[in-house]
Order: C-alpha cells, then structure tokens, then sequence
C-alpha cells in the first residue's frame, strides 16, 4: 500500500555519499540496529508503552505495535542503509530529547529526507525510546477517531462472563459480554479495544499490530461494572458475531441500543472466535490453522458452491432461491453444523442468564426474559434465523448479511425477522425468498445499497470514518426491535424514505 511504503518508518541512509564524522548520540543506537535490521535490537531499545507518530498512519502504540512495523519494513528488504542527524538536544532528566533529520536510501531510487523527534527516558542504568516521530510535527496525526455519542437516555455498563467445558452446560467453553442500561456516569470509561484483545485479534486475522495498536487510546461510552438499575427491567438482544469474530466486534451499535433501554449479550464460540474474552480480562487466543477452523474455510471455495451462491445473489425468482438453498445446504455441511453449535451456545448463554438474573450481585433482577431479541453477523446472523423456529425463547430476530445455514431450511420463522444484506454493486444482494415465503410472521428482506460485508461491524467505521453508515445500522436496528419488543408503532417501510440507500425488496407482512 502506498502509505506503508511512504512511511517505511522513513529508515534512512548517509548523505550523499558523504563521509559524516559520529557523535555519539542515543539515537545511533536505533540507527545501528535498522541497518542491521535487528529485531532483537529494536525490541530492546523501546519502552514497552513506546508511541510512533507519522504523517500517514494513526499512532502506533506500544513495543508490539512499533516492532511489527519494523518487522513489515524489514521483510521488504528494499533498504540500502540509513542516517540519522541530530541537530539539537535537550536534556530534562529523565527525559533526553533528540531532534534531527533522517535520510532514506531505498534500492534504486533517491535519498528521502525527513524530520525525526525521539525522546528517551532514563530506566536505571539504561535509556529506552518511549517516543518518536517521523516528519512535520504540524502534520503528525495525532487525534484518534471518536466512538459515536449514544443518543439514548441512559448510560452504558459492561461486564464479562466465562464457563469452563464443566460448567457451562453444553460441554463448551462459553464467554459472553453484557452491555446494560445504568444511571451512573464516569469519566473513567473502557477502551475500545484493550491491548490484549488488539493482539490477539491482530494475529488471528493476519493484521499487522502496527495498524490498530491505537485501538486501545479511543475511548468507548462503556463504564466497567457500573451498577445496573434497581426495580427495573429491559428487554434482551442476543447478538453473535460473524465467523471468526469477538464479542466487541458491534460495540458502536451496542451501545446506542443499551442507551435506550436494552441489554445487549454478546456470545463468543469456540474454536471460530478469534478470541474469548475471560471475565478479568485475559484472553483466549486461537488461530485459524486449528483444525476445526481451518477445515470449513475451505467448503465455502468451490466453484460447485459459487454457482449456487450467485443464484441467491442475483435471482427474483422464488424457485431460482429456494433450489439454490437446497443445493447449498447439501454442499456445507460443516457450516450448517457451526450453526447449530452456536445455537447451542446461545440456549446456554440463556439458561446463564436466569442464574445470573436469580444471583448475580451485580445485575440481579434487570433481565426482562419475556421480551428477548436475537441479532448477529454473517454466520452469527444464521444463528438468528436457527433460533427462531419450533418452540424458541425468542420474539424477533434480525440476520445481517448472512447465508442461511443451519436448519431453517426445513422449518418455518415463526417470530417476526428481517434479513438485511449489502448490496455493494448493482442488484447483488443476498436474497432470502425461501425463508418470507414460508414465514408464519412478518418478515423482511431489506438491501443497503454501497455497503459491503464489511460495513456491519465496527472495523469499517473506526478506519474508514463512514458515520453514516454506522447511524444508518443503529436506527434500523433499533427500529425493528422498537416494534416488536416493545410494541411502538413503527411502520418500517418509513425507513426508505428517510435514507436512499435502504430498499425493502421483498416482505411478508400479516400484522402491524
């Protein structure tokens, strides 16, 4: 990408052939270390809670962070050498300022030069590199991107649930995330994303840390632990992520649902989540090369599979839908049976949540279990549609951008549902036509026009800045639930006057 090579970390070289007699600078030390392309080195040479700013990226916080940008940079080998020259000092012990330019020699093309400030601190016997910068100072980007303010009444408390496999009640381990209404306030509010969460997350989905170390410096509208709401109760969301997700991955949505009157639970599963969240923090990492995730991503990949999943993609015609889902169930065996494992987490997430309702002593007697919700992504959104036939807790169900896998097929919706899909070109949009014609209740088909797969998480809106998009997604969510948790009158068919790139391209309405 452009950017990346621009920034190269801006790892220099001497200038002009020039023989330049050394001084002994702090700065040598980083320097001798590029051209050698130590890693080592580099690891040694930052402070652990070290910060990069650049022209081009947003702030690369921590070691993590910055080695693995030096790490991209030296895999490019595309480096000649390097030169740093300092032109002033200062020294405001601990601190120890250098202040200079650095020189870029890459093969093949002309010296670049840029300005570099480095700022060391004194850790006993040793100095450690908690700051740098590479160019203008006026130009660096410093500012971070800001969560979007809820716009309800209340504020919004969060807290963390982990079973093991003994204790979780379907032989899983099970870790979910609850989001819920609270009256207190704070200025002490939770990161976006917490460091631990960031890495683990950025290994699994093969992101360089480098690129959302800055996660854990935006500040999110979450109060950890906050008390909940005596005498009072709310309506439930179950929300499960998309394969390969977290529980964190919809925040901005969560919380301007709970800030309105919900409680959000967001489910993890093992073995497909990136990661699982423990209720001190800790992290349960995983990897896509484990056998039980690495063995579905390829069933998806056939050209057999393709043709069916462009007829969904692509076709009005009812017969066209319904023989495509048939033969695409047939072909994906082992995501149908993802689907009816992440059912069986959500019935016990369930059963957690009448114990926890019964005795927790933080959010006793706040879930309102006559008025639950189901939401979620991709696959997650095909564990809505699972949980929303035959005897079923659920009362509404919402599928984001999800082909439905699982056994809803063979059975019938009989609670209100809409699926919603990106329709990122033309008329190419997930069509759910089996699923409304056999509906036994409302249910809707609604297309988003220039969303993309990606748009119905928060990665999208945190690096891309779409607010739009972002307050599009809250409002039809939150509207859907509105009418048929808690029967407001709502005709939703409103929702394509008030934003053009919504379409209800097919519906089943009996009831308003």
């Amino acid at each position: 990408m452009k950017y990346l090579i621009i920034i190269m970390l801006h790892i220099a070289y001497s200038c002009q052939g020039q023989v330049v007699k050394k001084i002994n600078y702090l700065i040598n030390s980083l320097e001798e270390a590029e051209n050698s392309k130590d890693i080592n080195e580099i690891k040694s040479i930052f402070d652990d809670n070290a910060i990069l700013y650049t022209t081009e990226l947003m702030p690369i916080k921590n070691k993590e962070g910055i080695v693995s940008i030096y790490e991209f940079v030296f895999s490019r080998n595309d480096v000649e050498n390097v030169n740093y020259i300092v032109d002033s000092t200062v020294n405001d012990a601990p601190h120890y300022y250098e202040y200079g330019k650095i020189f870029t020699k890459k093969i093949g093309q002309d010296i670049v030069s840029n300005n570099f400030k480095i700022i060391f601190e004194k850790r006993k016997n040793e100095y450690k590199i908690t700051e740098l910068s590479f160019g203008d100072n006026n130009k660096l980007r410093k500012s971070l991107p800001q969560l979007l303010e809820p716009t309800g009444n209340y504020n919004i408390g969060q807290t963390t649930f982990f079973y093991d496999k003994n204790n979780s009640g379907n032989g899983r381990l099970l870790s979910f995330q609850i989001w819920y209404p609270t009256n207190t306030n704070s200025d002490k509010k939770q990161p976006f994303r917490s460091e631990k969460v960031i890495s683990n997350a950025s290994k699994f989905l093969g992101i360089p840390s480098f690129l959302t170390s800055y996660f854990s410096e935006i500040e999110s509208n979450t109060i950890l632990k906050a008390p909940s709401i005596p005498n009072k109760t709310f309506p439930i969301l179950i929300y499960n992520h998309g394969y390969g997700g977290f529980t964190q991955v919809y925040q901005t949505v969560f919380e301007e649902l709970v800030s309105h009157g919900y409680i959000i639970v967001s489910i993890g599963h093992e073995n497909e989540s990136a990661l699982l969240i423990k209720e001190d923090g800790e992290v349960i990492s995983n990897s896509p090369q484990n056998e039980f995730y690495a063995k579905r991503i390829p069933e998806l990949n056939g050209s057999q599979i393709g043709e069916w999943q462009s007829l969904i993609l692509n076709s009005n015609e009812i017969k066209d839908n319904r023989k495509a889902y048939e033969e695409l169930l047939k072909l994906t065996p082992l995501y149908n049976e993802s689907t009816r494992l992440w059912q069986s987490d959500t019935k016990a997430t369930l059963e957690k949540l009448h114990v926890i309702n019964n005795s927790d002593s933080l959010l006793k007697s706040i879930f309102d279990f006559e008025k639950i919700g189901i939401f979620g992504h991709s696959l997650g959104g095909a564990t809505s549609g699972q949980m929303c036939f035959g005897e079923t807790p659920i009362k509404a169900g919402i599928n984001l951008d999800g082909f439905q896998f699982g056994d809803l097929y063979q059975n019938k919706l009989v609670v209100p549902f809409m699926f919603v899909s990106s329709n990122q070109e033309g008329n190419r949009y997930l069509r759910a036509l089996t699923f409304i014609e056999n509906s036994k209740e409302n249910c809707y088909q609604i297309a988003v026009k220039g969303f993309s797969h990606d748009n119905f998480t928060d990665l999208k809106y945190i690096t891309e800045g779409d607010k739009k998009a972002m307050e599009l997604q809250r409002i039809l969510i939150k509207r859907f639930f509105d009418k048929y948790l808690k029967n407001e009158k709502i005709d939703l068919a409103e929702l394509e006057k008030e934003f053009e790139q919504i379409s209800i391209s097919s519906s089943k309405i009996s009831r308003y």
